[in-house]
């Protein structure tokens, strides 16, 4: 007896002579489970590692910004007194204040006050020897301006937690003329003092500024030569045997360790050149460092480029020189932007070519040009760790929460400068 035939099979007629297969029917929602499965698999091993990079991050800057306070018992050479914020504080001259409230403190006459505060060489040197702090508790009572002194006596250092526990035994156990205290050694006063052999004096004005002045310097070297290449490689150069050479040589020097370009840095630039090793010496190997990286950046930008634009232009009448300048530029500025703020925050937490020139590890001053002695906060974080004192390894955290402060602020830049300026074509 023949069988009616559907619409299907009927529309199909070669369906009606193909037999029915269970086992395909559900052939693709068992794909669809596999891919599904795959899926999470693959998602599973990336979660884990960034998960765990994430994890170790965070406990690194938990470390690092713990270990920039300290619980202190110390016996102050000054009065040890502390006086409260609306004391101390002025809208201009709280530094002045509170040397003055200390001077009286330690029973010098008003008259005596004044005069040290108006000759500026007793200013210079009472700076030099003390430092006006505002401290999170002293002898049980917050916000008080303390002036500590290069000649203070040490008696305990507690970490942060540890030393929150046994505050009251540390109150209970102080003799008379100790002063118990916990010390913020990241504040601004640290960022405005000199380099000391004293970790209570101690300051990174002349590493944060030769940071600076080198960022600057290598801005300016590696931006024209890095966005130039990348113009020539991309606009000019074509497929010719030269741009292939240039393009393998960029590629294997990105991967060149960075103590190789401190050699070659201290081969050309201080020795062969005479140079030394100063600021400029600095910024030229550390732009040998970064000048592939801006230059892949930069090539990456203008091939975003849509020919269409290229060709629109030259269609009106303008020559190569315009195009590149006014099209292609233009509407590559984000990535270029983007990829040498990223090279210059590699370059400033550079420490291998530094130490290779022979940067200083201890400047007492900052630099006043490109010809000076320079040190960086790598390297000043490198010196102050290798000392044998405690209190050096708290300086040496609080300076490292300002490099990171310093990078967070780079990438974050490149961040903002990328999202406000990316075109969409």
């Amino acid at each position: 007896m023949s069988r009616v035939l559907g619409r299907e099979e009927r529309a199909d007629p070669a369906r009606a002579d193909r037999p029915e297969r269970p086992d395909m029917l559900d052939l693709g929602g068992v794909q669809a489970r596999r891919r599904r499965t795959t899926e999470r698999a693959f998602g599973a091993a990336v979660f884990v590692p960034v998960f765990l990079a994430l994890a170790l991050l965070v406990t690194l800057l938990f470390d690092v910004v713990t270990d920039s306070f300290s619980w202190q018992v110390i016996e102050p050479r000054n009065s040890g007194q502390s006086f409260s914020f609306l004391e101390g504080f002025a809208a201009f001259g709280t530094w002045e204040n509170v040397v003055r409230l200390e001077l009286l403190a330690q029973g010098r006459t008003q008259e005596e006050v004044d005069a040290l505060l108006s000759d500026p060489e007793a200013r210079r040197v009472f700076g030099a020897r003390n430092r006006v702090e505002l401290m999170p508790w002293v002898d049980g009572r917050p916000l008080r301006w303390f002036v500590t002194s290069i000649r203070d006596d040490g008696v305990a250092d507690l970490p942060l937690f540890e030393g929150w526990r046994r505050r009251a035994e540390l109150l209970a156990g102080a003799e008379p003329g100790q002063v118990v205290l916990l010390n913020a050694w990241l504040d601004l006063g640290f960022l405005a003092k000199n380099a000391s052999r004293s970790p209570a004096m101690a300051g990174l004005l002349p590493a944060l500024v030769g940071s600076l002045m080198l960022v600057a310097l290598v801005i300016v070297l590696s931006v024209p030569l890095g966005v130039g290449t990348a113009v020539y490689l991309e606009e000019y150069a074509g497929d010719t045997r030269f741009a292939r050479l240039v393009e393998l040589n960029l590629s294997n020097l990105a991967g060149v360790p960075s103590v190789v370009y401190g050699i070659l840095g201290l081969t050309v630039f201080v020795r062969l050149l005479g140079l030394g090793p100063v600021v400029l010496a600095g910024a030229l190997t550390l732009t040998l460092l970064v000048v592939p990286v801006v230059v892949v950046a930069a090539r990456e930008a203008i091939r975003a480029v849509p020919d269409s634009l290229r060709q629109a232009a030259y269609g009106l009448g303008a020559t190569r020189s315009q195009v590149i300048a006014r099209v292609v530029l233009p509407n590559a500025i984000a990535g270029i932007t983007t990829g040498v703020i990223l090279a210059v925050a590699r370059a400033i937490g550079e420490t291998a070519p530094l130490l290779v020139i022979g940067a200083a590890a201890f400047v007492p001053r900052p630099p006043d040009g490109p010809l000076s002695l320079f040190t960086a906060i790598p390297i000043q974080v490198y010196t102050w760790v290798s000392e044998n004192d405690v209190e050096f390894t708290h300086v040496a955290s609080a300076a490292i929460v300002v490099l990171l402060l310093v990078l967070g602020v780079l990438y974050s830049l490149a961040f903002y400068l990328r999202r406000r300026y990316e075109s969409r074509w």
